[in-house]
């Protein structure tokens, strides 16, 4: 593990993302794909048994309208 990531639960990854500004993301489909992911600008890692990245909402959830509304209001709120 590198210097920069710090191991935390599932939970502690949830509440870290809270506190920390959001991004959009693409599926692996890229931008032609009507889903957008959430993650945290600052990638937060946890523990599964591997090295898993935090995602707010996976791929397939959200349409991108909704995840542009969702990044740009907890942003302004919380970031």
């Amino acid at each position: 593990m590198t210097n920069n990531k710090q191991q935390k639960t599932y939970q502690e990854a949830i509440e870290k993302s809270f506190k920390v500004k959001w991004q959009i993301g693409t599926c692996s489909q890229g931008e032609k794909c009507w889903c957008r992911t959430i993650k945290p600008v600052e990638p937060i890692f946890y523990e599964d048994g591997g090295d898993a990245e935090y995602y707010v909402v996976g791929m397939g959830e959200l349409r991108k309208e909704t995840a542009e509304y969702f990044v740009k209001l907890h942003n302004e709120t919380y970031g």
